[in-house]
């Protein structure tokens, strides 16, 4: 179904609607909302609180973007929520993650740390030292591969400060993986 018929359908109340959006989107929802919280079962519960949200939140839909790019804006707005109000989210677990690849980080050429990356626990370490919203800006902008426009909606930022967030994490990860090569 074409997007702008499932937009139509969901502002009528379809069920089968959502049912085709949960299809085609809850895998990348949960995988943004367990990157954020890194707790299984929260991004569940925030996947379930997204989707619950979807027939009366697409109504202020305005079609600037994407619907994805609209759900994963709701996606980050409730995670953050979450993380506010959750006192804990310091003592994140880090069982079954899912690693941002090295070539999700952006090829860390002569840098040294290259063969760092290959280490899933390392890179998980060095990821899990960065803000959650920049954490999930990096997941979206590398392992996602959205665009910039798209990371402007989602975070409701101009480009430059984008650029800028991305490429300290970025500079932040690689630094975090050359100190631990010295050590």
């Amino acid at each position: 179904m074409d997007e702008k018929v499932i937009i139509k359908k969901l502002c009528e109340g379809s069920r089968e609607a959502l049912g085709l959006l949960w299809q085609e989107t809850s895998s990348n929802v949960l995988n943004l909302a367990f990157r954020m919280l890194k707790d299984r079962d929260q991004a569940e519960d925030i996947l379930m609180d997204v989707f619950v949200s979807v027939p009366k939140a697409i109504l202020g839909f305005r079609g600037n973007s994407s619907i994805s790019t609209w759900l994963y804006r709701l996606t980050v707005n409730a995670c953050l929520m979450k993380l506010r109000t959750d006192k804990r989210h310091r003592e994140l677990e880090s069982e079954n993650v899912d690693v941002i690849t090295e070539e999700a980080l952006g090829k860390m050429e002569n840098s040294g740390t290259a063969s760092q990356a290959a280490d899933p626990e390392l890179l998980e370490m060095g990821l899990s030292k960065l803000p959650a919203d920049t954490r999930s800006m990096l997941w979206l902008k590398d392992a996602e591969g959205l665009d910039l426009k798209d990371l402007c909606d989602i975070f409701n930022m101009p480009e430059g400060t984008i650029k800028a967030r991305l490429s300290r994490a970025r500079h932040a990860v690689q630094n975090f993986l050359k100190e631990e090569s010295d050590v």
